[in-house]
C-alpha cells in the first residue's frame, strides 16, 4: 500500500502489486533441488510471480532461462523443460567434460609413477620343514617416524638430484620403448595445460541450455523481467552482475560497464568454476564463478532492486560433506576442496542475511550430493527434496513433518545405494534381500509425510527402481 504524508497510507486506494523476486543460489549439478523448489512454487503458490531474477552460476542459467517470459505460465513451462534436460544427464562428463590433457593425465599418469616407483614385490611365506627347529620370532621393526608437519612445511626443497636405484634402471630399461612415447605425451599435457588454463569444459548439457531453442538473450531484453547474473572479477577481486540487457553492474546495482555483452558469455562467467572451467575474459577484465564471493547473491534482491516479497533458494546445505584424509592428494584436489570451502562459508552468511531480512528462505538440510556429483537417481531425489522443502516452508510444516520428510528421503539415498550394490551382483541374495527390506520400508515411511506436501509420482517412490546411468532390466520384485 502506498503511503501519503509522514508515512500515513492513502485508504480507499487499490493497493499496488508486491514486487517479486526470485534469489538462486550456486551450486552445479544440486540445482536439481532449486527445479524441484521452483517446480512447487509455481503449481501451489499463487504469490510466487517473480519479476525480478538474481543467481550465480548454475542458478544464474535458471534466473536467465526464466526471465526469458513475463508470462507465469510461460516461465513454468520453460522450467519443466528445464527439468527434462537435467534429469537427461547420466554421468558427470555430461556436465564437466575433462580435458583431454587432463584425461590423458589421469589415464597415463599412474602408469608413468609405476615406471620409477614400481610396486615392492610381496615375499612369499617360507615354507617349514617338517621336523625343523623352531625360530624364535624376529622383534618387530621399528616404524618409521612420521614426518613432522612443521618440518615438512618449513623445509627447504632440496636441489633435484638424478640418483637412480638399480630399481628404477631396469624398470625403465624394461620399456625403454615407451620413454619416446611417454616424453611426447608429458609435451602434450603441458601444452594442453597451458593452451586451456582449466580441468574440464562445460560438458554438453550447458551447451544444450544455452542453444536457442532454449534460451535466447534477445528474450530476456525485452520480456520486461529484471536480471542480474553474479560473476567476480580476478583482475579487481570484485563482483560484478550482468544485467537483462548485457550491461554489468556493481554490488550496489551501479554502473560499471554500459557496453553491452553477449549475455550468453556473461552466464559462462557466472559458472566458471575456477581451476575447473576456464576463465571468461568480458571486456577489460577476467570473470569467474560468482560464487567464489556471491554463492547466494540475496543482498541485492532484497535492498537494491526493489522487491517487497523475495524469495530466496540455495541449493547448498549447512557445511560441506566430510571426506576422507587428504594429506596425500593432488594439488588439483586440494584447490577443488578449498575452493569449495570457501564457498560454503560465503553461502552461510548469505543465506543468514536473507533469513533475517525476512525471505522466504528455502534449502536443504541434508546432503543428496555434492556440485560434481552427476547420477541420474541422486540427482532425482534431490529434486523430490526441494519440492518437499518447499511445500514446509509455504505451509508452514516444521518439525515433525520435516523430519518425516528427511526420513523419507534419507530412505531412498539408501535404497539407491542398495540399488546400486544389487545391481553389481545380482546373484546375491543378501544384496536382494537388502533391497526389498529397504523398499518395504520406505513404503511403511511414506504415509508419515504431510500429505499436500509430496510431489505427484511419490506414491511410486518404493515400487520402483531409482534412476541409474543404464536402464534396469529387473522388474520390482518387492511389490
Amino acid at each position: 500500500m502506498r503511503s501519503g504524508w509522514f508515512g500515513l497510507p492513502f485508504f480507499g486506494t487499490k493497493p499496488e502489486p508486491a514486487v517479486v523476486s526470485c534469489t538462486l543460489s550456486g551450486g552445479g549439478a544440486r540445482a536439481s533441488f532449486q527445479i524441484g523448489a521452483l517446480a512447487y512454487l509455481y503449481e501451489h503458490d499463487p504469490a510466487f510471480s517473480p519479476t525480478i531474477f538474481v543467481g550465480a552460476s548454475a542458478g544464474a542459467i535458471l534466473a536467465a532461462g526464466l526471465a526469458q517470459y513475463a508470462d507465469r505460465g510461460e516461465q513454468h513451462a520453460w522450467l519443466e523443460r528445464m527439468e527434462q534436460v537435467w534429469l537427461g544427464m547420466r554421468t558427470s562428463d555430461d556436465m564437466f567434460t575433462p580435458r583431454e590433457w587432463y584425461r590423458r593425465l589421469q589415464d597415463e599418469g599412474p602408469h608413468w609413477l609405476e615406471l620409477v616407483h614400481p610396486p615392492e614385490p610381496v615375499n612369499p611365506r617360507p615354507r617349514r620343514l617338517l621336523f625343523a627347529r623352531r625360530q624364535e620370532p624376529e622383534p618387530p621393526a621399528t616404524p618409521a617416524s612420521p614426518t613432522d608437519p612443521i618440518e615438512a612445511a618449513l623445509t627447504p626443497d632440496q636441489e633435484l638430484r638424478a640418483e637412480w636405484s638399480l630399481q628404477q634402471l631396469s624398470a625403465l630399461a624394461g620399456n625403454v620403448g615407451r620413454l619416446p612415447r611417454i616424453g611426447s605425451e608429458m609435451t602434450a599435457i603441458w601444452s594442453g595445460l597451458e593452451r586451456t588454463q582449466s580441468m574440464y569444459r562445460p560438458g554438453p548439457v550447458l551447451q544444450e541450455l544455452l542453444e536457442p531453442a532454449i534460451f535466447q538473450p534477445g528474450r530476456v531484453a525485452t520480456s520486461g523481467m529484471t536480471l542480474r547474473a553474479a560473476m567476480v572479477a580476478l583482475e579487481s577481486g570484485e563482483v560484478r552482475y550482468m544485467t537483462e540487457t548485457g550491461t554489468l553492474v556493481d554490488r550496489n546495482n551501479k554502473a560499471f560497464d554500459e557496453d553491452p555483452h553477449d549475455l550468453v558469455l556473461g552466464l559462462l562467467a557466472s559458472c566458471s568454476i575456477p581451476g575447473v572451467f576456464r576463465a571468461v575474459p568480458i571486456g577489460d577484465e577476467t570473470y569467474v564463478d560468482g560464487g567464489t564471493r556471491e554463492n547466494l547473491p540475496a543482498e541485492l534482491a532484497i535492498g537494491l532492486l526493489g522487491a517487497s516479497r523475495n524469495y530466496v533458494i540455495s541449493s547448498q546445505n549447512d557445511g560441506v560433506q566430510p571426506r576422507p584424509n587428504m594429506a596425500g592428494e593432488s594439488i588439483f584436489s586440494v584447490v577443488l576442496r578449498s575452493t569449495e570451502i570457501l564457498i560454503d562459508e560465503a553461502g552461510r552468511d548469505e543465506l543468514e542475511y536473507a533469513i533475517s531480512a525476512g525471505a522466504i528462505a528455502i534449502y536443504p538440510e541434508i546432503q543428496v550430493h555434492d556440485a560434481m556429483t552427476v547420477h541420474p537417481g541422486l540427482m532425482k531425489i534431490h529434486l523430490d527434496y526441494g519440492w518437499l522443502r518447499a511445500a514446509e516452508v509455504t505451509l508452514g510444516l516444521v518439525d515433525g513433518p520435516a523430519r518425516r520428510h528427511r526420513r523419507i528421503i534419507e530412505q531412498r539415498i539408501h535404497c539407491l545405494r542398495l540399488e546400486r550394490r544389487f545391481l553389481e551382483s545380482p546373484d546375491s541374495s543378501e544384496a536382494r534381500q537388502a533391497l526389498s527390506d529397504a523398499k518395504l520400508q520406505l513404503r511403511t515411511l511414506l504415509p508419515q509425510a504431510h500429505p499436500d506436501a509430496l510431489p505427484p509420482d511419490a506414491a511410486d517412490w518404493w515400487r520402483t527402481f531409482e534412476r541409474h546411468p543404464e536402464p534396469v532390466e529387473f522388474a520390482p520384485w518387492w511389490v
